[in-house]
């Protein structure tokens, strides 16, 4: 006898098969439709049947292209098919050129032989700049209540009760996808098994927004939430925005794809160049748990105002400083500009900078009133209130002499070739010092490498650094080779000025992943499935005035324990061992003396290779073994007094440890 299950399998393969070819994808405006879909469109309800026909059109539908705003109503719709329920009240829709909104007073739906699905007060809207919301009064399925605020920003799906004779149905809510550019979010998606029950998909509340390419897009002068995703793809692009004198809000303003939401939010900007913004709140949190908002990847922020004088000078402002800024697990200081947040073992994880302040190459200042990282590479970053401040008119006020007015000297600057901690330890090589005695000449390109380890190569490392620029070439890079994360990249050019930073590579891949010839965006990150590695490519970071920016940072704290950067250019002074010629390969230790056994320093992990075996780290493991009670200098007096013995059996029980952590 054939089962059930398997016949619907079967059909589902089919009718995939055919949609395929039909051009039915998840979202309602595909390929096989108009070649250029409208810019702005909404509707409240659309349903298809079991082989992906239509049962009911999308409506009440607007789409806006030019002109008029469009918009829609219906007062209710009924049953299709007997034993199924399938009625809504009060559906409108409206789209326009700044954005679309769909709304459905209430809806009850029970497909046959399952459970029902009632809500009331369902709305969502998209905005041309690419930000959605969604909003919920009640959602209830089999008369429980499911529905949880906390993510419908981010949106979740629920699994129904299965049918032994119309099998799984699923309910998604607050769903977001994006197409070229083109955003689309639905409140409410109700999914059966295709070609099987007899209403496969139920759409209720839908809103798609193109980008406004109708003009060349102005940059901002003020704007205010953006957020971005840790792959560096837009979340949130400022919303709102000012690119003029005038003044903009919005009470409500969300991120597709991740838990951020602000409320409250205004701008302003003067014809004397000055500008305004504030924010009542802004959440993001990552976990929904019932802790959630208290665990350390929670961002809380609370009435920030920020207010840029006509002069440029800057201020921030909060309703309560004692409650202001949650982050890292605990409510910080907001009286100085940077807070950093640590973990348990002291290694930095959050980064928070208040009324930031960033010369541009034009002249102007950027200014954000708040500026949260995530160092980890597992949450987005956030901007609350960015102003880009240039004086009234345009050009710089002249000094009062009628000469120009010199600039500040800059901070001294190194820069270096490569520099290792963890199992191979490579002292920051090839250093160049603004601040030598008379210009160097023209160095010689030179290798620079972790000798036998074998995990580190660096070939035709050149550095210079002055007052005006500084810049590191890298011929070839190679790290991890054989290995799932391994980096393999060429002709790597840092450039880093006054005002501008730029890297262009030959090209190359990074974990497995293809790196493009060309200029490097700042802060690529690259990371592995399964393992705890990051690689950041362009890495930039400012604390005050000082800046730092690492070509390629490769960090694995937890892992391999290690912490490899590569093309350096930074403020703070290296701690610099003798300079290697080229083709040498710094040690850890000078070679006359002996290597130190684990726990002796701050670094309690012994140099060599990881291995190729390059299976998922056991989950025990971690980035530095135990301490052992061992002082380096101890260990150093037991050997001359001829203990060696027994230091040597201490050494191979923790190069037994960390090999099997590493595994």
């Amino acid at each position: 006898m054939i089962r059930p299950a398997f016949v619907r399998s079967a059909a589902a393969a089919v009718l995939s098969i055919a949609l395929v070819g039909a051009g039915i994808g998840a979202g309602p405006f595909s390929g096989a439709q108009a070649a250029a879909p409208p810019s702005t469109s909404a509707y409240g309800i659309q349903m298809l049947d079991a082989d992906g026909g239509t049962l009911r059109t999308p409506a009440p539908l607007s789409e806006w292209t030019s002109g008029d705003t469009v918009s829609g109503s219906l007062a209710d719709t009924g049953d299709v098919f007997s034993l199924n329920t399938t009625r809504t009240t009060g559906l409108d829709s409206r789209a326009a050129s700044d954005g679309a909104q769909a709304s459905v007073a209430s809806g009850t739906f029970q497909l046959r032989d399952r459970v029902p699905v009632t809500f009331t007060g369902l709305r969502v809207e998209c905005a041309t700049d690419g930000s959605t919301s969604l909003s919920l009064d009640s959602l209830t399925v089999d008369g429980k209540d499911v529905l949880d605020r906390a993510r419908l920003s981010s949106g979740y799906t629920l699994t129904l009760p299965t049918s032994p004779t119309w099998g799984s149905t699923k309910l998604i809510v607050g769903e977001r996808t994006v197409d070229r550019g083109r955003v689309q979010v639905t409140g409410l998606r109700i999914e059966a098994e295709a070609g099987w029950s007899e209403i496969w998909r139920v759409r209720l509340g839908v809103a798609a927004c193109a980008p406004d390419t109708s003009a060349p897009a102005r940059p901002a002068v003020v704007s205010g939430i953006t957020v971005t995703a840790p792959s560096g793809a837009a979340l949130l692009t400022g919303g709102p925005r000012l690119s003029e004198d005038g003044s903009a809000s919005a009470q409500d303003v969300r991120s597709a794809g991740s838990p951020s939401v602000a409320t409250d939010v205004r701008i302003g900007h003067a014809a004397d160049a000055s500008s305004t913004f504030s924010v009542g709140s802004f959440t993001q949190i990552p976990d929904t748990s019932a802790v959630g908002e208290y665990r350390w990847s929670a961002l809380r922020v609370y009435g920030l105002s920020l207010t840029v004088n006509a002069d440029g000078s800057s201020r921030i402002a909060f309703a309560d400083t004692g409650s202001a800024v949650f982050v890292n697990g605990i409510w910080i200081n907001t009286g100085t500009d940077l807070y950093t947040g640590v973990d348990a073992d002291g290694v930095p994880r959050v980064r928070v900078h208040l009324n930031e302040r960033v010369p541009q190459a034009d002249g102007s200042i950027l200014i954000t009133a708040l500026r949260y990282e995530d160092l980890t590479g597992a949450y987005p970053s956030v901007s609350l209130g960015t102003v880009r401040w240039t004086a009234a008119g345009g050009t710089p006020t002249p000094a009062p002499t009628g000469s120009p007015s010199p600039q500040p000297p800059l901070p001294p600057r190194y820069a270096f070739a490569v520099e290792a901690e963890g199992p191979s330890v490579i002292a920051p090589a090839v250093v160049a010092d603004r601040d030598a005695a008379a210009p160097a000449a023209a160095p010689a390109p030179a290798d620079v490498s972790d000798g036998g380890a074998g995990q580190i190569d660096v070939r035709g490392a050149t550095t210079r650094s002055s007052a005006d620029a500084s810049a590191v070439s890298i011929d070839a890079l190679a790290l991890y080779p054989g290995t799932r994360v391994e980096v393999s990249l060429g002709g790597l050019d840092l450039e880093v000025g006054p005002d501008s930073t730029t890297l262009t590579t030959s090209g190359g891949t990074v974990a497995g992943q293809e790196i493009p010839a060309g200029v490097i965006a700042p802060n690529t990150r690259v990371s592995v499935p399964g393992r705890s590695l990051v690689v950041i490519l362009n890495a930039q970071t400012t604390e005050g005035q000082n800046r730092t920016v690492v070509a390629v940072d490769a960090q694995d704290r937890t892992g391999l324990g290690a912490h490899v950067r590569v093309g350096v250019v930074t403020a703070d002074a290296p701690a610099v061992e003798p300079e290697p010629g080229p083709g040498t390969s710094p040690r850890p230790v000078p070679s006359s003396e002996p290597t130190p056994p684990a726990g002796s320093g701050s670094e309690s992990l012994v140099p060599g290779p990881i291995g190729k075996d390059d299976g998922p780290p056991a989950p025990t493991a971690s980035g530095a073994l135990p301490p052992t009670g061992i002082d380096g200098s101890a260990t150093l007096t037991l050997v001359l007094a001829g203990l060696g013995a027994g230091v040597v059996g201490i050494g191979a029980v923790v190069f037994a440890r960390r090999r099997r952590s590493t595994r």
